[in-house]
């Protein structure tokens, strides 16, 4: 016997939605960032054996290197999780893709 009481009504279905999301790979990445004439004279200074005063800058900043793709930690964040550095070129399509789709849509400041 059961300790809840019988339910008679009929349970709606639920529907299953799958998502994919094709991700670039860590060597796509690192393509893109070195097309950026800024991002490609950061990642050679880390890559450079010469560690200079810009390598020690760069450090500062909070840009760092990991599998040859270039990160950076953000002073301003509370989160101690280094961001991936985007390409100026790729900017406008990531915020077009993650901002403005129908799947991702929000009522803006007044509605929060």
């Amino acid at each position: 016997m059961l300790s809840r009481l019988d339910y008679d009504q009929e349970i709606p279905s639920c529907e299953e939605n799958t998502v994919s999301i094709d991700f670039p790979s860590p060597m796509e990445i690192r393509e893109e960032q070195l097309k950026d004439e800024d991002l490609r004279k950061i990642i050679h200074c880390f890559e450079n054996d010469d560690k200079d005063i810009n390598h020690a800058n760069w450090l500062e900043r909070g840009y760092l290197m990991n599998q040859g793709v270039l990160y950076r930690y953000s002073h301003d964040s509370e989160s101690e999780e280094a961001q991936l550095v985007v390409p100026s070129k790729g900017k406008d399509k990531i915020f077009k893709e993650h901002h403005d789709s129908s799947n991702v849509a929000h009522y803006g400041s007044d509605g929060t």
